[in-house]
C-alpha cells in the first residue's frame, strides 16, 4: 500500500471535521471564534448597544447596569461556543489519530504519520485540543524512529489517552452543570426582587436609578455580583481544563 491512500483518507476526515465546525453565520464566528481584538469588539458592541438602550429608558445608572449585564452575557456566550469548538476539534483529533493507527496496521509506510499534521492542526486557528494531539503524535513519531517501537502501537496508546481525557472532561462538565444552573438562578434573583417590590406597591426602579443612595447601592451590588460570577466561572473553567 502506498502512502497516498492514507493521506487521502486523512484529508477526507479533515474535511468532514471542518464541515462540522462550520458556524451558522459570520456573526456567530466573530462572537464564538474571535481571538483577542474580535472578541473584545463583540463585547464592546454588546455593552454599547445595551448602554444606549438603558440610557434612553432609565438614565445613566440603567445604562451602566444594562451594559455590564450585556457584556457578561456576551462573554458567557463566547466561552460556551469556544468550548463547543474545542470539543469538536478534540473529537476530530481523536478520529484522525485512530484512522492513522488503522492505516499503519493495514501496511502503509511510517512516513505517512506526518500527514496527521494536516488533520489535527487546522492552519492558524489551532485549538488547544489540536495542539495537544499534534504534540503527542509528534512524540510518538520521534520515539518510533529513535527506538524502533511500532508506531501503530504508540498511536493506539495516544488514541486511548485522548479518548480517556475527552471522556473525563465530559464527565466533569456534566457534574458541574448543576453549579452553573445555580449560578444563573442566583444571577436572576435581583430581577425577582424588583418584581416583588413592584408587586408590593413600591417603586424600586426609581429609587435605584434616580436617587444618589439608590445609584450607589445599584453599582455596589452590580460590582459584587460581577465579581461572584467571574469567580465561579473561573472555578468551573479550571475544573474542566485540568482534566
Amino acid at each position: 500500500m502506498t502512502g497516498r491512500s492514507p493521506r487521502r483518507r486523512l484529508a477526507r476526515i479533515a474535511v468532514r471535521r471542518r464541515h462540522r465546525q462550520r458556524w451558522p453565520s459570520s456573526w456567530w464566528r466573530a462572537v464564538a471564534g474571535g481571538i483577542g481584538r474580535r472578541r473584545r469588539t463583540a463585547r464592546a458592541a454588546a455593552f454599547l448597544t445595551a448602554a444606549v438602550l438603558g440610557w434612553l429608558t432609565g438614565g445613566p445608572v440603567a445604562a451602566f447596569v444594562l451594559g455590564t449585564y450585556a457584556t457578561l452575557a456576551a462573554a458567557a456566550l463566547q466561552a460556551r461556543l469556544l468550548r463547543r469548538r474545542d470539543d469538536l476539534a478534540r473529537a476530530g483529533a481523536i478520529e484522525a489519530v485512530g484512522a492513522l493507527a488503522a492505516e499503519l496496521r493495514a501496511g502503509c509506510r511510517t512516513e505517512t504519520a506526518l500527514a496527521v499534521s494536516a488533520v489535527v492542526t487546522p492552519g492558524d486557528r489551532q485549538t488547544p485540543a489540536a495542539a495537544e494531539a499534534t504534540r503527542r503524535v509528534a512524540a510518538a513519531v520521534v520515539v518510533s524512529e529513535r527506538l524502533g517501537a511500532p508506531l501503530a502501537d504508540l498511536l493506539d496508546r495516544v488514541d486511548a489517552d485522548l479518548r480517556a481525557s475527552h471522556l473525563l472532561r465530559k464527565l466533569i462538565a456534566a457534574q458541574t452543570a448543576g453549579s452553573q444552573a445555580t449560578t444563573l438562578l442566583l444571577a436572576a434573583l435581583p430581577l425577582a426582587g424588583l418584581a416583588l417590590g413592584s408587586a408590593m406597591g413600591a417603586d424600586p426602579l426609581r429609587q435605584l436609578l434616580h436617587t444618589p443612595l439608590g445609584a450607589a447601592c445599584s453599582i455596589t451590588a452590580l460590582a459584587l455580583q460581577t465579581a461572584g460570577l467571574l469567580w465561579v466561572s473561573r472555578l468551573l473553567r479550571f475544573a474542566v481544563e485540568v482534566a
